[in-house]
C-alpha cells in the first residue's frame, strides 16, 4: 500500500468516524435499556414500564405501569410499551446528545438488591455491564482488531 493509498484509507475512515460512533452510541443504549427492562421482576408492571429513556436530561417522575396487573400477569406488555418508548427516545436522539435511562421508583435500588424472588440482585449491574462489554466488541471491530 502506497502512503498516497494509506492517506486515503485514513480520510474516509474519519469522515466515516461520528456517524459510526453515533449508530453504536444508539445501540449500546438500546442494549442496556432491553437488558434493564427485560431484567426487572414485574409483579404489578410498575417497576418494568419506568425505565424511562430521555436525551438531554434524565426524567425525574415516577409513571404509572402501562398495563396495570399483579402477580407478573402483565409483564409482556409492560415490556413492549417500555421498549418503544425507549426506542423512540433513542431514535430522536441527535449526535452528541446525552442518554438517559432512569428509573424512578424509590424501590427499584431494593429490586436490584434481590427484594423480589423473580430476579436475582444486580440486574442493574448486569445490564450495565452487558452494554459495556458490547462498546467493548464494538470498539474491536470499528479498529479492525480482533
Amino acid at each position: 500500500m502506497s502512503f498516497r493509498q494509506f492517506a486515503s484509507r485514513i480520510r474516509r475512515r474519519a469522515r466515516d468516524l461520528p456517524e459510526r460512533v453515533d449508530r453504536v452510541v444508539r445501540e449500546t443504549a438500546l442494549i442496556c435499556d432491553r437488558d434493564l427492562v427485560l431484567g426487572t421482576p414485574v409483579d404489578t408492571g410498575r417497576a418494568r414500564s419506568n425505565w424511562q429513556v430521555s436525551v438531554g436530561v434524565g426524567e425525574t417522575e415516577a409513571i404509572p405501569a402501562y398495563a396495570e396487573g399483579d402477580a407478573g400477569s402483565t409483564g409482556a406488555a409492560n415490556a413492549q410499551a417500555a421498549l418503544a418508548q425507549g426506542q423512540a427516545a433513542i431514535g430522536s436522539r441527535q449526535p452528541g446528545q446525552s442518554i438517559f435511562i432512569t428509573n424512578n421508583l424509590p424501590y427499584i435500588g431494593r429490586l436490584n438488591d434481590g427484594y423480589s424472588a423473580q430476579a436475582p440482585a444486580g440486574f442493574v449491574q448486569v445490564a450495565v455491564q452487558n452494554a459495556v462489554e458490547f462498546v467493548r466488541n464494538r470498539a474491536r471491530v470499528l479498529s479492525g482488531g480482533n
